[in-house]
């Protein structure tokens, strides 16, 4: 269906930054509710943060790769319904709203979910590794966008949907752990209308 036209305009662009900002807190929330399920207790999240319950041990591992799970999964399903035909803007917005650029800069950079997974298994080797998997992970549903729009300024477009969503989180991990680091970290206590209650 190579002639998809993403409308870029104020309310697509406005629903693709609302999608963005939900994608990246059920990610979080992800992460906060298998670390809840395999640790026997709800640990400490926000928006870009989470922290598991005292005595998680060796499941931590788990919980770390459920937030990724959920991202890949939900591109890898905007990437069938691209693919099918069915319900483009779906499609394209949802690979678009699990930032796959952010995930691949993130594991290139040596960070990331991917990063610390890898780092149990090969230390020396986890960035490129993490950045592999990423990789692979990433470009099919990035293909189908690309396959999915218009020819006329399709490296244009994809850019931009790439880049402008990210846009208005990009300082959300530095606010948030200068407001809620301490208390993720378990340093000091918040008030309970905070975070996310046990």
């Amino acid at each position: 269906m190579a002639g998809y036209r993403f409308p870029f305009d104020a309310r697509s662009l406005l629903a693709l930054v609302a999608l963005t900002w939900l994608a990246s807190f059920a990610h979080e929330f992800t992460h906060h509710l298998a670390g809840a399920w395999l640790c026997g207790g709800p640990g400490r999240m926000s928006l870009s943060l989470f922290a598991l319950a005292d005595g998680c041990g060796t499941r931590w591992p788990w919980t770390t790769a459920a937030g990724p799970a959920l991202s890949y999964a939900l591109m890898w399903l905007g990437m069938v319904l691209l693919l099918r035909g069915r319900s483009p803007w779906w499609g394209f917005a949802l690979v678009i709203a699990d930032k796959p650029l952010l995930r691949l800069v993130t594991a290139a950079a040596g960070g990331g979910d991917e990063g610390m997974l890898w780092d149990l298994v090969s230390p020396p080797a986890s960035r490129w590794l993490a950045t592999a998997t990423v990789l692979a992970l990433v470009l099919p549903p990035l293909w189908a966008c690309w396959r999915a729009l218009a020819p006329r300024r399709r490296p244009l477009v994809l850019f931009a949907a790439l880049m402008v969503p990210m846009l208005p989180i990009l300082g959300v991990p530095a606010l948030d752990k200068t407001l809620y680091g301490d208390w993720i970290a378990g340093a000091r206590p918040l008030p309970a209308w905070f975070g996310v209650p046990h």
